[in-house]
């Protein structure tokens, strides 16, 4: 591996890896604005966009009492809000700003990367993004996953280094105060980001960074003092925090939306995270497994940068994964949420990967990291192969190989035929183990031929050349890990294009300062394009935020909703808004003699059947 670098050096000019780069960006930025054009509008997005738009106008505060849900700290909603305000509302400004800020991760992670491994691996890093459908596509959307990722990538640009002046560090601070109040789960990057201060720039430094840090981060809770509590309560135990239960929504209500989610589901969204950021987790995983001895690390000030980099990921990783797998989020199960919140922190496990790599990879792992490497690599297969289960078809569950002993002599039937009659598996069961199976003979084809691979050329020890080779293969066949779901959406429309013409239409037909019931689908978006209408703001996050019983008052008070809500709010509104789809529940309060439906609109906004909007006017 050395004399292949130094190949490189010598033969390559410099500018060579800087349009390796340049073309990843490039490929990256295509792909981006296609997803941007094709995806689907989620809830989140919808609801980033308008509650910032309404926090930046002024209709609403963060916190606010009867208000929009501030279920996440202020800056993930300010932040989209704060570009809709001056570019114009719409989700045209919403996706294009994600992208903006998803290239700005991406060159800060190419910057760092080179800082510590030179223009090769930064430029690696730059490929990792473009070849990883599903990260490119969250970073196409109005989510704060990608707003995360660019503040990650920057404070990682501003500190890790060997030198570090003052005004950075303090740049830095602010800037994982600014993370924690988009996204409160970022809590534990400051603490982690003043120790690396500390022990890599000295105790000036480190002191600075604690106050400014801890300074940014006090002043914002100071702006939303109190009501800012309630995003914090859910992870304050009730039994020692019982002077917090005024920002606790009362438990004499259950939540609508609370999927039970079985264990062959969870795992099945564990390992759909990993195939999705694959070179991130399993080369940040090989990163912990090859860590030489201290003694051993080329640089200390690339040990300090790791430590940093591998804390702060895998931390974040075990938190995500516990809150979304293991345990249960806020009010509702989030098992799939699993591979989204991983877009967050993508930056630090690429980075770490990259140092420990250039300055880390252990040349003679002990017999331990050995066997550990060849059951990750069995494991791992496996589990993508698992997670891949939707996807195998009638041609797979129909091949004649399982051999079979009948009256006429020896034959062979179907493997499903097989296993749903022989051992009674249902084909849910049967898919899942045909894609273990497919996942588990890729592994072992990888061992195989790492082993071949080892035994023409001994000068690299084994376990380096199997991590190589899983890691080399993982990358190149990371658009193929993604199969279906990293297809368009819609790939036959312009999503944005229908959003605005739908926007459009819905401001012209419904008269200023009309009261509007939403029952258009679990996005909120196109309501992006009617400001002189008024809203009931618990609607903004659909069913998630509905309970069933409850004191009403109570609930709207913590912009929620229940049925007993949604009765008084149907007598109230002017205008209705409803999904073709949803039209059945309707149809015997919508009577033409109280209310006119509008014309047809001219477009959708997704191209999936029953998602046409239907209008209604109530009758004076």
């Amino acid at each position: 591996m050395t004399s292949f670098k130094r190949l490189k050096t010598k033969v390559l000019p410099s500018w060579i890896p800087l349009v390796v780069a340049g073309l990843g960006a490039v490929l990256y930025l295509i792909r981006a604005v296609n997803y941007a054009q094709t995806t689907v509008s989620s809830l989140d997005e919808g609801s980033y966009l308008i509650k910032g738009m309404f926090y930046l106008s002024g209709t609403y505060h963060p916190f606010e009492p009867y208000g929009p849900l501030t279920n996440k700290a202020p800056f993930a909603f300010l932040i989209p809000g704060f570009a809709e305000y001056v570019f114009g509302a719409g989700l045209r400004t919403g996706r294009y700003f994600s992208i903006f800020l998803g290239l700005l991760a991406v060159l800060g992670t190419w910057i760092t990367a080179r800082r510590w491994a030179g223009n090769w691996m930064a430029a690696l890093t730059v490929w990792v993004f473009a070849l990883s459908p599903m990260i490119v596509k969250l970073h196409a959307r109005a989510v704060s996953e990608v707003i995360i990722a660019c503040m990650l990538a920057w404070i990682c640009v501003l500190v890790l280094d060997e030198k570090r002046t003052l005004w950075k560090i303090v740049l830095a601070s602010v800037l994982a105060s600014v993370a924690i109040f988009t996204r409160q789960n970022m809590a534990p990057l400051l603490p982690f980001l003043i120790l690396y201060v500390y022990f890599q720039h000295g105790k000036r430094a480190g002191m600075w960074s604690f106050a400014s840090g801890s300074i940014a981060l006090l002043v914002f809770h100071l702006i939303y003092w109190p009501r800012v509590m309630t995003i914090w309560t859910p992870w304050l135990p009730e039994s020692l925090t019982p002077f917090l239960d005024s920002f606790r929504i009362p438990t004499d209500s259950v939540p609508i939306w609370d999927p039970n989610i079985d264990f062959w589901n969870r795992l099945n969204a564990f390992f759909q995270g990993i195939r999705y950021h694959f070179i991130p987790i399993i080369g940040g995983l090989f990163g912990l497994i090859l860590l030489p001895p201290r003694a051993d690390w080329k640089s200390v000030h690339a040990m300090r940068a790791a430590v940093f980099l591998a804390v702060s990921f895998f931390t974040l990783v075990l938190m995500h994964g516990w809150a979304a797998i293991a345990s249960r989020y806020e009010s509702y199960s989030c098992v799939f949420c699993f591979s989204n919140y991983l877009g967050f922190f993508d930056p630090l496990g690429i980075l770490f990967f990259v140092v420990a790599f250039a300055h880390a990879w252990n040349q003679n792992p002990h017999r331990a990291a050995r066997i550990i490497s060849i059951l990750v690599v069995l494991l791992v297969a496996t589990g993508i192969g698992f997670s891949l289960f939707e996807f195998v078809g009638n041609g797979l569950l129909n091949l004649p190989i399982i051999p079979r002993i009948r009256s006429g002599g020896f034959g062979f039937i179907a493997i499903v035929d097989a296993l749903t009659q022989g051992l009674d598996m249902s084909l849910v069961q049967v898919k899942r183990w045909i894609s273990s199976s497919l996942g588990l003979l890729a592994g072992l084809g990888v061992l195989f031929i790492a082993f071949l691979v080892w035994k023409r050329n001994r000068k690299t020890h084994i376990t380096l050349t199997l991590v190589n080779f899983f890691l080399i293969t993982g990358f190149l066949l990371s658009p193929i890990l993604h199969l279906g779901e990293s297809r368009p959406d819609c790939a036959e429309t312009d999503i944005i294009r229908d959003h605005e013409r739908l926007g459009a239409y819905l401001a012209s037909v419904i008269p200023p300062d009309s009261l509007v019931y939403w029952d258009g689908g679990n996005a909120f978006t196109p309501m992006i394009y009617v400001p002189q209408a008024r809203i009931f703001p618990p609607q903004i996050n659909d069913g998630y935020t509905f309970h069933i019983g409850g004191d009403p008052d109570v609930l709207y008070f913590f912009s929620h909703w229940n049925g007993e809500l949604a009765q008084r709010w149907r007598t109230e509104a002017d205008v209705f808004i409803i999904e073709a789809k949803r039209y059945a529940d309707w149809k015997d309060f919508l009577t033409p003699s109280e209310f006119q439906e509008f014309a047809k609109p001219p477009a959708s906004q997704s191209c999936n059947e029953g998602t046409e909007l239907r209008v209604f006017q109530r009758l004076p």
